[in-house]
């Protein structure tokens, strides 16, 4: 008895050394020699104002001050490719592991076992970050640029981090979370997912749309199942958001929208950021991307089209960020004129975060949700 207790004791020591040796941050590994970017190309990117709606940098322990440390997301990365800013999106529970992964990662032991805190261990780490200053409106993204800094904002991946508490919408817009997605990758206690069955918007979920009304923040739709898709975008009062996704019509996938869809959020002056990598594209491939696009400006227009790269997300892209020169060289080849290109890379979704801001005025706020002077008791 005496020996197996031992060596189950050994097992269990070995597997649990196992557990924290594996390495488990996505990395870069392009299958594909890179475009070659024309001067011409590489000027007109650099000119733009180019906006990422999708990464998931912040999962991973490392730092993204600091460049060439593995993922596909860091602030010299992002100079390096004319990337103004990000959305570092929160998710909190994703194949069943999130709770393994921040055990894993030695994240404190609270978020082990609860979504919330896993939000904000995300939110704290965020706030020490040296290289890209925390963004809240499109003005501090087009100051910052102009200023040769670098953004980021944030969006919540799944409203079940919220819990059941409402209240926390005003907590998170107040901490840089411009929109807020519904669901993820499973249904939840607010709507249904696309990678399940097709159910809609629960009464918490019809509460917590009305909810990011009042406060200002934008509906993101991606993930969503079609019944939770079309509830929410019939509720919402603002411009939907699709933070990533691609076009069914290109690659027919569960993580994909129909055009009408697609027509649906541009007919509400929203935009759909298009995903670099499967499983949103059949392979990883820029041109395929640019398919995605293409095909939603066919369908919903050129003001419709956006980036959201879903960099860092457990995807194999075909670029890193350094990399998104090559993305508008390729549109370059294909036509698309400067002003299209400058609404796909970043115009059309500061146009959208910032549709918003009107929504906050009444609580003592200028348009651009800062505090309006005028409205301020004297002290």
């Amino acid at each position: 008895m005496r020996r197996t207790l031992v060596l189950t004791g050994a097992a269990f020591a070995g597997l649990l050394a196992l557990f924290f040796a594996v390495d488990l941050e996505p990395r870069f590994r392009p299958k594909r020699p890179p475009v070659r970017v024309s001067p011409r190309a590489r000027a007109l990117h650099r000119d733009a104002l180019v906006v990422d709606l999708h990464a998931d940098s912040l999962l991973w322990p490392r730092e993204l001050d600091d460049g060439g440390a593995g993922g596909q997301v860091d602030f010299p990365r992002m100079r390096e490719g004319g990337l103004d800013a990000v959305a570092l999106t929160l998710p909190t529970r994703f194949f069943g592991v999130a709770g393994l992964k921040a055990l894993h990662d030695r994240w404190p032991v609270r978020s082990w076992f609860s979504p919330w805190e896993r939000l904000r261990v995300q939110l704290a780490k965020a706030a020490t970050f040296r290289g890209a200053r925390l963004a809240t409106t499109p003005r501090e993204i087009r100051e910052t640029a102009l200023e040769g800094g670098l953004s980021f904002f944030h969006g919540v991946e799944g409203a079940h981090g919220l819990g059941r508490d409402l209240s926390r919408v005003r907590d998170l817009r107040e901490r840089g979370v411009l929109f807020i997605g519904p669901v993820h990758l499973s249904g939840n206690a607010y709507g249904g997912s696309s990678s399940g069955r097709d159910r809609g918007l629960s009464e918490l979920g019809r509460d917590l749309v009305r909810e990011m009304n009042r406060e200002g923040v934008l509906v993101d739709l991606a993930h969503a199942s079609e019944k939770t898709f079309f509830e929410a975008l019939a509720l919402t009062e603002l411009p939907p958001l699709v933070s990533h996704a691609g076009a069914r019509a290109v690659h027919d996938t569960w993580r994909n929208l129909s055009d009408a869809q697609i027509r649906a959020v541009a007919e509400r002056g929203g935009v759909v950021g298009v995903m670099l990598a499967p499983p949103a594209l059949r392979e990883a491939s820029l041109e395929e991307a640019l398919a995605h696009l293409a095909h939603v400006i066919e369908i919903g227009g050129e003001d419709a089209a956006a980036i959201g790269s879903d960099f860092d997300g457990y995807v194999a892209p075909p670029i890193d960020a350094s990399g998104l020169p090559q993305l508008t060289e390729l549109m370059l080849r294909a036509g698309f004129g400067e002003p299209r290109i400058r609404k796909v890379l970043g115009e059309n979704a500061l146009r959208v975060l910032g549709a918003a801001e009107s929504t906050r005025s009444p609580r003592g706020e200028d348009a651009m949700g800062r505090p309006d002077p005028s409205t301020r008791e004297e002290a």
